[in-house]
């Protein structure tokens, strides 16, 4: 790793990430959670045009514009994919990477992505407006770089709470996950930000009480056939080897991604309201 960027595929993925110290106020994590975890946002290239996977937050702006910028040359065309277009997290900086680089196009769920990536009326830039949005609902596939065979598919994510896409790779066999399989937590600051081996305190138990202590608190007492149904189906219509998340550790290796699955199958299951009771979660109650 260097500068914080992880090359996932030789020249092809990278992961662009901000180390941050939790304390209690990242809501993708619970409360009590202590530890280091990256903000990744993930860069798609190929010679001729990119994809940008989420911009990260205002307050990390140098440092991605930094970061793009020992990636791809200010002219190469840079479409942008905000996996969750709901956060800052997602949307944060568009607006300065696309005042930086020459950005053709936003994908979003909104017909005027635009209007999501300008926060305030004083400093508005008008001029985003005259870059096209391509309206993502349901399955939608795309090439990286016109004329590269290098397709990317953007789903709507099987589970979530707010909009959320997931996207897969097909070229480097990459399912970006956004809000998903985000609990790769590190003790320190400088870990290896990629788990290729089994951690034991990554099990069913802690992967359960991460899900109901952070947005998914709702799934206790849910109908979670439909969920865990179609988080199968896309399991088994992708060859995943490697799951990026939006935060956290990145999982490599086929048997590590086929358990990362399984956990969160038999969790659904164990929630699915025939086999757990919907009880009301008063604010900061731990579970």
């Amino acid at each position: 790793m260097e500068n914080n960027i992880i090359e996932l595929s030789p020249n092809k993925a990278f992961s662009i990430q901000n180390i941050v110290k939790l304390d209690g106020r990242l809501s993708a994590y619970p409360p009590n959670q202590v530890g280091y975890v990256p903000l990744n946002c993930y860069l798609l290239k190929e010679e001729n045009g990119a994809f940008l996977l989420d911009t990260g937050y205002l307050f990390h702006q140098k440092n991605v514009l930094d970061q793009l910028k020992s990636l791809i040359e200010p002219d190469i065309p840079l479409s942008i994919i905000p996996l969750r277009i709901n956060e800052f997290m997602s949307v944060g900086n568009v607006k300065a990477i696309s005042q930086n680089f020459n950005v053709i196009g936003y994908y979003s769920p909104h017909p005027e992505g635009a209007d999501w990536f300008d926060f305030t009326d004083e400093e508005r830039d008008l001029s985003l407006k005259d870059i096209p949005t391509t309206i993502v609902r349901g399955l939608v596939n795309c090439e990286v770089g016109e004329g590269s065979g290098r397709n990317i598919n953007i789903m709507s994510a099987p589970i979530r709470l707010i909009n959320t896409s997931w996207i897969y790779d097909e070229s480097t066999k990459i399912l970006y996950s956004s809000d998903m399989f985000n609990y790769g937590i590190a003790n320190s600051d400088n870990e290896d930000w990629v788990i290729d081996y089994e951690d034991e305190m990554i099990n069913s138990n802690f992967i359960k009480s991460f899900l109901l202590n952070t947005r998914y608190w709702w799934l206790e007492g849910a109908k979670t056939r439909l969920l865990r149904d179609n988080i199968k189906k896309v399991f088994n219509s992708y060859d995943i080897e490697t799951i990026a998340p939006g935060y956290g550790k990145i999982f490599q290796g086929k048997d590590l991604v086929k358990k990362q699955f399984n956990f969160l199958d038999e969790i659904l299951l164990e929630l699915d309201k025939s086999n757990s009771i919907a009880q009301y979660v008063p604010r900061n109650f731990m579970r």
